[in-house]
């Protein structure tokens, strides 16, 4: 009987454990308001000065209220600001992945807001730099160039294009050789 009663209790408590995806997480139950607030008192914790880190936990917390913040109020012209704010942060702990993925979401989804550009620069540079993806970096930077000829980004892309793969000492020594021509040019 007791056997029965602990597998009765062990199904019970799986059931409850599983989920059928159609749930929403505990955050995109909040309004705009408390999504917010949480936003403003989670960017206080990720740092710890003491220790001189980041807290990743708290970091992760934060970039999910911004996502939430995103879904719940997407009119909000704070709604970008968070969601480039949770990109910046994702980068910032070395989740790239999801840094890329918000950057798609800003460039998609809020193509109005200022930093719309920046946020698809962002995602090439994040690809070239930190993750040496450099064939999905390129394909961006030019898709970058070619939609934002203009943008103060531009020449800074054109820059890693010509540039790309290559390592700081190799840009470096290809820099002072321009300038050796050049001087001896003149």
């Amino acid at each position: 009987m007791k056997l029965l009663f602990v597998l009765l209790l062990s199904a019970l408590f799986f059931a409850g454990c599983q989920t059928d995806g159609t749930k929403s997480s505990a955050t995109e139950n909040m309004d705009a308001a408390t999504l917010s607030k949480k936003i403003e008192t989670t960017r206080n914790q990720i740092y710890n000065e003491k220790n001189n880190k980041f807290d990743q936990e708290k970091a992760l917390e934060y970039i999910k209220y911004c996502q939430s913040y995103a879904k719940v109020a997407p009119q909000d012209p704070e709604a970008a600001k968070y969601l480039f704010q949770a990109a910046e942060t994702a980068r910032s702990i070395k989740k790239y992945d999801l840094a890329i993925t918000i950057y798609d979401q800003i460039y998609t989804d809020f193509s109005s807001y200022p930093k719309a550009p920046q946020a698809m620069f962002l995602k090439a540079f994040t690809l070239d730099s930190e993750m040496q993806k450099y064939d999905q970096a390129k394909v961006i930077y030019q898709e970058f160039v070619e939609k934002h000829p203009t943008d103060e980004f531009a020449d800074d892309t054109k820059f890693l294009l010509e540039n790309l793969g290559k390592s700081d000492e190799e840009i470096i020594k290809q820099f002072e050789e321009q300038q050796a021509k050049m001087k001896e040019g003149k």
